[in-house]
């Protein structure tokens, strides 16, 4: 009978082993400024600013930080000749619980002139502005949330899949063409909504389920390539983001179930001993 019960014991552990993990699944909100899970501090407009966020749920192992980024350079024309343009860092700024955040671009001149606070890709000066989401450990971005957005919404996400370690030179004094060539892979291009207020529009962009640490959400830019979108000047400011862990992790009541089993194993065997 003891043999028995051990038996039984091992098989419980090794069938928990055995059985399929849930991934955790986290939502980023930038419109959440409060502790705990808050996404900040940003204020007033600066260069190259970051937007830090904490543990989303609290108790998780990544964090996540966001910068922004903007093309400048020759060119002309809002999505569709903008592959002479290269891209420098810019400013996030934050639009409020409702909308989420947008960028300053230094080439606008910092301007908080529609649409040029948000990310956009401004008709009159070709300049396409891009969010860089950067996670502390791999992460499959699921969706995105738009909670405002101009006359069109149009956006591209990409990732970093390259075999040499992320560096910020991969953006910065790039084109989209030695993005794309550098590490970059277009995942999804969104035909996003316009004028979107309230409700928010939230839009799953990676059925692939490419995993990653860096991501850019980017307003829509033909030089990335893709298709689906439509003509004008798209503006979007970004509300949250949804991820899934890309390492699996055992549910809580798989590891009760494994820790009874180990301690049903480790009552037998004491019991044989004796």
């Amino acid at each position: 009978m003891p043999s028995l019960r051990l038996a039984f014991a091992a098989f419980v552990v090794g069938s928990v082993l055995a059985a399929p993990a849930m991934a955790q699944t986290k939502t980023w909100n930038f419109g959440d400024q409060t502790s705990p899970g808050s996404c900040g501090p940003i204020g007033v407009p600066s260069h190259g600013n970051v937007v830090g966020c904490t543990q989303q749920p609290i108790g998780t192992v990544v964090d996540l930080y966001v910068s922004g980024y903007g093309s400048t350079g020759s060119g002309t024309g809002s999505s569709g000749n903008s592959g002479t343009r290269t891209f420098q860092t810019a400013a996030m700024n934050y639009q409020g619980t409702g909308s989420g955040v947008g960028i300053y671009n230094q080439a606008e001149g910092l301007s908080a002139t529609s649409p040029n606070h948000a990310i956009d890709n401004s008709s009159s000066s070709g300049i396409i502005d891009m969010m860089l989401l950067s996670f502390t450990s791999a992460e499959i971005l699921k969706s995105v949330t738009i909670g405002w957005s101009g006359s069109d919404g149009d956006f591209q996400v990409l990732a970093y899949t390259g075999s040499t370690p992320f560096s910020t030179s991969s953006i910065v004094g790039k084109t989209a063409a030695q993005m794309l060539t550098g590490g970059w892979s277009l995942v999804t291009t969104v035909n996003g909504a316009g004028n979107i207020s309230t409700p928010d529009v939230n839009y799953a962009v990676n059925a692939g389920n490419v995993s990653s640490s860096y991501w850019l959400i980017s307003a829509f830019n033909s030089a990335f390539g893709g298709s689906g979108a439509s003509t004008g000047v798209d503006a979007i400011k970004v509300l949250a983001v949804t991820t899934q862990g890309s390492t699996n992790v055992p549910l809580p009541n798989t590891l009760a179930l494994a820790g009874l089993g180990l301690f049903a194993i480790a009552r037998m065997r004491r019991r044989q001993s004796v």
